[in-house]
């Protein structure tokens, strides 16, 4: 890729929620993106079938046959799945975004040994105004541990995803619970999240702190399913620019 040319995308999960999503709005925008490849699972309908958005590409179940002349591969599937395609990546070279969720701590450190080959960057949201949210509770924090309040605070996080969200609670969530825990020790464990799952709700996490007769609520909704597909493909843009090396690579690098 050169500063002119398109970046070469392969999307793994092509046919599911956040891949057609990604391969939608990759497509809308041919002089930033060039999706080479499209890839679902082994024995998936629409293997050998047209992509939906660009018919003339055709849905691949071998990773490594969709890879070869790719920048980057984009990945919102399972853990384990994701993990088997790093492997993958990591052989072709390929540098590795992952959106996926669920991972056990295990898993994230084969991610994280396989980085020594490629850069991989991984993050359970790829919403801006998820990032946002983070710096605002930490500062919420800070505020109150400088005030003497700590102490005295009760902090509640929530989430609620559509049905189909199989891990409870979200990725955002716990990350949300580890941004708390950095800033001030607060420690809430995944069962103290409260987790729902109901209908098609795209995603809605809050923090709630607590003192005294007063409360601070922090929100954050997404109304569409395409921030995290727009976010995935900022993040994959200038990720492919700015990280050569191999590394693990979070949301707070993007920002910084």
């Amino acid at each position: 890729m050169t500063a002119s040319s398109p970046l070469q995308l392969v999307v793994s999960g092509c046919c599911g929620r956040m891949g057609s999503l990604i391969c939608q709005e990759a497509s809308q925008h041919p002089q930033r993106f060039r999706l080479t490849g499209a890839v679902e699972h082994n024995g998936h309908p629409q293997v050998g079938q047209p992509l939906a958005c660009q018919p003339q590409i055709k849905v691949l179940s071998d990773l490594k046959r969709g890879l070869q002349g790719a920048d980057l591969l984009i990945e919102f599937t399972t853990p384990e799945a994701s993990l088997a395609h790093a492997h993958t990546a990591a052989e072709e070279k390929v540098s590795m975004i992952i959106g996926t969720t669920g991972f056990s701590n295990q898993q994230l450190e084969q991610l994280q040994n396989l980085s020594k080959k490629i850069p991989i960057f991984w993050s359970p949201n790829m919403s801006i105004g998820i990032v946002i949210v983070r710096k605002a509770i930490a500062s919420i924090s800070q505020l109150l541990l400088n005030f003497g309040l700590a102490e005295r605070t009760q902090v509640k996080i929530s989430e609620t995803h559509h049905i189909q969200k199989k891990d409870k609670p979200s990725g955002t969530a716990k990350a949300l619970a580890a941004e708390l825990f950095k800033t001030t020790g607060w420690l809430i464990k995944d069962e103290e999240i409260e987790a729902k799952r109901e209908g098609d709700v795209v995603g809605i996490h809050s923090v709630i702190f607590q003192f005294g007769s007063e409360k601070i609520r922090v929100e954050h909704e997404a109304l569409d399913r395409a921030v995290f597909a727009q976010g995935a493909l900022l993040v994959a843009e200038n990720f492919h620019r700015l990280y050569k090396n191999p590394g693990w690579y979070g949301i707070d690098d993007f920002v910084r």
